[in-house]
């Protein structure tokens, strides 16, 4: 007589039946092994079906699809302006607070209406210049960011940029010439016919840079602020440190140390801008500052 199974609540009785357990295998998965780091992304022999990629279109390896793995989410969602912007904000070195500034920022972009379509790159990069500007970070500027999306693969024109600018529910305002100063300085301190001509005077790269920042904050407090509107603050940086070049120079009766290609180099400008502002905005403050040094000295040279 076989085995019964009594419920002891309801009384129900059922005759006991054994299950045997499925046969298992020898342990071995023969289509897994040892990965490349990452995500998983199935199979090392991919099936039929997966040997035409969807991104590029072409046969693509396992390696290259690894690679592709952080482009997988749904094409213009807030997740990818966040990863585009992490990466250029990385390879530009920018602070953390600004990627996370710049995330917030293309946030509210998205969402807000526009009368155009807008790519994922555009809302990226106008975010992070809106970031830069909210953060007083000048150390990239609006071409550097499209440089480095163009790096990518991401071209972005500058006329997308200013209308998005115009469009966008986060405002800012126009940076101001001085900000930019530390930036011109330092890029001409890795000047190498700079630190020649600097270590054959027996002058101190700190001292000199420190010198011309002064003398370019003065030139640039006595300019007319009407004249400064409508240019280019980095520009504008870059003309003054030139022009506080020309009055150091005539203060120690020497010939200049910098050029104004090398200075419009530093200020990512060209030469004729760096020369006609200088004429046009900071040629009286240079010369009053010139003429009033001299002045000074005139005492000291009758004793």
């Amino acid at each position: 007589m076989e085995e019964e199974l009594v419920c002891p609540s309801c009384g129900l009785v059922k005759e006991k039946s054994t299950v045997e357990p499925a046969k298992m295998g020898d342990g071995k998965l023969p289509l897994f092994g040892r990965q490349p780091l990452g995500s998983f992304m199935g199979a090392r022999k991919p099936s039929i079906e997966e040997m035409r990629s969807k991104v590029s279109g072409n046969s693509t390896s396992y390696g290259r699809m690894k690679m592709l793995s952080d482009f997988a989410a749904r094409e213009g969602s807030y997740a990818d302006c966040g990863r585009l912007i992490e990466r250029v904000g990385e390879r530009l070195f920018l602070p953390r607070v600004v990627i996370l500034q710049a995330a917030t920022i293309s946030k509210r972009v998205t969402q807000a209406p526009h009368r155009g379509r807008l790519t994922v790159a555009e809302v990226s990069a106008y975010s992070l210049v809106a970031a830069c500007k909210i953060e007083g970070v000048a150390s990239a500027s609006i071409r550097e960011i499209l440089v480095a999306f163009a790096d990518l693969g991401k071209r972005v024109s500058s006329s997308a940029i200013f209308r998005l600018a115009l469009e966008s529910p986060v405002r800012t305002f126009a940076r101001r010439p001085e900000e930019y100063l530390p930036r011109v300085l330092a890029r001409l301190s890795m000047n190498r016919r700079l630190s020649v001509r600097l270590a054959k005077d027996g002058v101190p790269s700190s001292a000199y840079l420190g010198t011309l920042r002064g003398l370019a904050m003065e030139i640039l407090a006595r300019c007319d602020q009407v004249a400064l509107e409508g240019k280019r603050p980095c520009a504008l940086a870059a003309s003054a440190v030139y022009s506080a070049e020309t009055v150091l120079a005539a203060q120690e009766a020497r010939s200049l140390r910098v050029t104004q290609r090398e200075c419009a180099a530093c200020g990512d400008a060209a030469e004729y801008t760096v020369r006609e502002q200088c004429a046009a905005i900071f040629g009286g403050p240079a010369a009053a500052l010139r003429s009033q040094r001299r002045l000074t000295l005139a005492p000291q040279t009758a004793r």
